[in-house]
């Protein structure tokens, strides 16, 4: 997808619902991409390819759009808050951890989610990741350090409380920071 994210994460975004149809990912495929993507995350935000009328808070996440192609919705999510939250997952997503950790819990019925009864429950750390399908009931909890990536195949109306100009630069601010570290452990050649 683009230069901007590892390519195993269109793979990821096309599967289908049958546990058959995962995508098999060689691990050193899914390694190593997070001081590449984190050069290359700072190098679209010092051109200006966010607007912070793009930019917006919902589901517990400061959400900053990145430029993807292919009709995929691509944001850096910050956590704005530490609780668990539901998320309303309205198309095919993958979650990349960049920084901190994400939990993630999935229910089988709403009433399971409101009594706090998951069918499944992980945390993810940095460079591990997650695929959810439209419809999946289920709720995430971030760090405070937390930065993840948000890819979805397609976008999807969005939801939340557009962000001030002073809380858009606040939050390239806290993800410049976050990233920086990582990206100066990239060489030099990978630094597209």
């Amino acid at each position: 997808m683009d230069a901007l994210l590892p390519v195993f994460v269109d793979r990821l975004l096309d599967q289908g619902r049958d546990p058959g149809e995962i995508p098999k990912i060689p691990v050193s495929s899914a390694t190593g991409w997070l001081g590449p993507f984190a050069a290359r995350v700072l190098s679209a935000l010092g051109t200006g390819a966010q607007e912070p009328a793009d930019a917006f808070l919902a589901h517990g996440y400061v959400h900053l759009p990145l430029a993807a192609p292919h009709g995929r919705a691509v944001h850096l999510r910050l956590a704005a808050h530490t609780a668990m939250e539901s998320w309303p997952v309205l198309a095919t997503s993958v979650v990349l951890t960049v920084t901190g950790t994400v939990a993630l819990e999935m229910y089988r019925e709403v009433a399971d989610s409101l009594q706090g009864r998951p069918q499944y429950a992980r945390s993810f750390g940095p460079e591990q990741m997650f695929a959810v399908h439209p419809g999946t009931q289920c709720s995430t909890q971030s760090s405070p350090d937390g930065v993840q990536v948000l890819a979805a195949a397609s976008p999807t109306p969005r939801v939340g409380t557009l962000l001030s100009g002073d809380e858009y630069r606040a939050a390239v601010q806290r993800t410049r920071w976050s990233l920086e570290g990582l990206a100066q452990f990239t060489p030099a050649g990978d630094r597209r």
